[in-house]
């Protein structure tokens, strides 16, 4: 182990600004869609409280135009789902004369729930060639113990405890880097031949998935036959508190709706990188200068899958139904925690980004119970028809029920309840919560936490 890690890091200039990509990923700091969406809300609690043939008028254009987009975005979900590519169980694979070899990085931090049955599962993968490295990545739980069983009952599986941190580097992005490093030193120790860069596949996973066999030569044949360098699978979200079923799914479903499978490559288009499962060549990984580049910055994944593109290289994205499953959080402490730590990492500092969610949230989830309940009570107590509070009723269901339809389809790649659709007024009301807990930190000037670190590297200049 190098006694002074930070000096390996530095070896020679890197290829990427990944500085100017982090950047580049977060929202325009324009306060004018925190204006438009609470100019909505007023003009939906006008309506209930001060009912009008002007504002219900108003209030069903609105709802007109939301359903309408929100029925563009369902097509575009539904098309890439269609289109994208799927591993799945019982699908054929050539067969190959000799499988490039994989070494698989996986990071653990305090992973001990789940950790054993997900280690387990990729060490039993069938897949000839895998070099198997698990970083225990200065726990203080029993992920340790759990690793080292790991290590005993599978012989091709290596274990890295506690290696040296690099101050401002994000967590992962160090524990990886370094564990690389002492990887390629444990085989020039061993005289070990060189793999060729050409034909190494890295694998970085997340402690928690869990694998199926036939899912790496799948992903293997997949990324070879449309000559990608790095490829990202989307696992099946598994979901157990009413906290994670009602948060998680539908923003699962929102990085499908951006991943039109003909336009990844494009100059424009949105990077995605999820760090469950991302297969990377090992020569344009070390061309975009991997985790080395990406040290300070996050988020990592997505990050990592922007340094290919920039340097080059091709990227790919494919979902499986049933190969690779994950339950990301426990409850709705970790939920809301890793909730936050996202939109922080997203939003930055600026307060108009959450309040702008804030009434997103109020305009569209929660205002149309409210609308129902003005447009029919006192209609009900008069015991006589109105035209103008029928329509703001109507109203109120059209936006009720559009918005349980958000859910359509979204069973094929995350698991939750039945009546987790119709009960979206609880997410909402969760979301309007995190938002204001969100500007508590900022205002608090409160720094993030993970796994009990509060660093997380670099925050771009102006965020």
């Amino acid at each position: 182990m190098a006694d002074n890690p930070g000096n390996e890091t530095r070896e020679a200039p890197l290829s990427v600004d990944v500085g100017a990509l982090a950047e580049g990923l977060r929202p325009a700091p324009t306060v004018t869609p925190a204006v438009l969406w609470w100019c909505v809300f007023l003009l939906l609690l006008v309506a209930c409280f001060h009912p009008h043939p002007v504002t219900v008028s108003a209030v069903w254009v609105y709802v007109a135009l939301l359903v309408w987009s929100r029925s563009a975005h369902r097509k575009a979900f539904r098309r890439n789902l269609a289109e994208l590519p799927r591993l799945a169980r019982g699908m054929a694979i050539r067969p190959s004369a000799v499988w490039p070899g994989v070494t698989a990085l996986i990071p653990a931090r305090n992973e001990e729930v789940g950790l054993e049955e997900a280690a387990r599962s990729l060490a039993a993968l069938p897949y000839p060639g895998l070099e198997l490295w698990f970083i225990n990545d200065h726990s203080t739980d029993h992920t340790p113990l759990i690793l080292e069983r790991i290590q005993h009952d599978f012989p091709h599986a290596h274990v890295l405890h506690d290696l040296p941190t690099i101050e401002g580097w994000f967590g992962k992005s160090s524990a990886l880097w370094q564990a690389l490093l002492e990887v390629d030193r444990y085989r020039r120790a061993r005289d070990a031949a060189p793999r060729n860069p050409e034909q190494e596949w890295l694998l970085f996973a997340d402690a928690d998935v869990v694998f199926e066999p036939g899912v790496l030569q799948q992903a293997i044949a997949l990324a070879e036959r449309e000559r990608l360098d790095f490829l990202t699978c989307m696992p099946r979200l598994l979901t157990r508190s009413w906290a994670e079923q009602f948060l998680l799914p539908t923003g699962w479903r929102g990085i499908l709706q951006g991943a039109e499978h003909g336009r990844l490559n494009e100059p424009g288009s949105f990077p995605i990188g999820i760090g469950a499962f991302m297969l990377v060549r090992r020569s344009v990984y070390d061309a975009c200068g991997g985790h080395r580049a990406l040290g300070p910055w996050h988020p990592e994944d997505t990050l990592l899958a922007a340094a290919v593109k920039q340097a080059g290289g091709r990227v790919g994205f494919a979902w499986t139904p049933d190969l690779l499953r994950v339950r990301f959080y426990h409850g709705y402490r970790q939920v809301k925690k890793n909730t936050l730590r996202k939109m922080r990492i997203f939003f930055g500092e600026h307060l108009h980004l959450p309040l702008t969610m804030m009434a997103l949230r109020l305009s569209t989830t929660l205002m149309a119970l409210p609308m129902v309940i003005a447009g029919m009570l006192p209609q009900a107590a008069a015991g006589r028809f109105d035209p103008v509070l029928t329509l703001l009723g109507l109203a109120g269901v059209v936006l009720y029920v559009d918005e349980a339809r958000e859910y359509k389809d979204i069973e094929r790649i995350a698991e939750f309840h039945p009546c987790v659709p119709w009960l979206h007024p609880v997410s909402g009301a969760l979301r309007v919560w995190f938002a204001l807990s969100l500007m508590g930190q900022i205002l608090a000037r409160k720094p993030m936490d993970w796994r009990g670190r509060s660093a997380f590297g670099a925050i771009p200049p102006g965020t």
